[in-house]
């Protein structure tokens, strides 16, 4: 069986969905980048984050 380094996001995931109480699993899940997550940042004022957020749910 491969390590969780070893193991693609998608299988990791699919694991710990799977093995919901193994801490291991979950903490190496928790800690990898997402590549497509958005950000948007805090440094924007309010009204910027606001457009960008309206525009990304649109």
């Amino acid at each position: 069986m491969k390590t969780f380094k070893e193991m693609s996001l998608n299988e990791l995931r699919s694991y710990v969905l799977k093995n919901r109480s193994d801490a291991e699993a979950w903490e190496e899940f928790a800690s990898r980048p997402r590549p497509n997550a958005v950000t948007i940042p805090a440094s924007l004022p309010q009204e910027e984050q606001d457009r960008m957020l309206e525009e990304l749910i649109s």
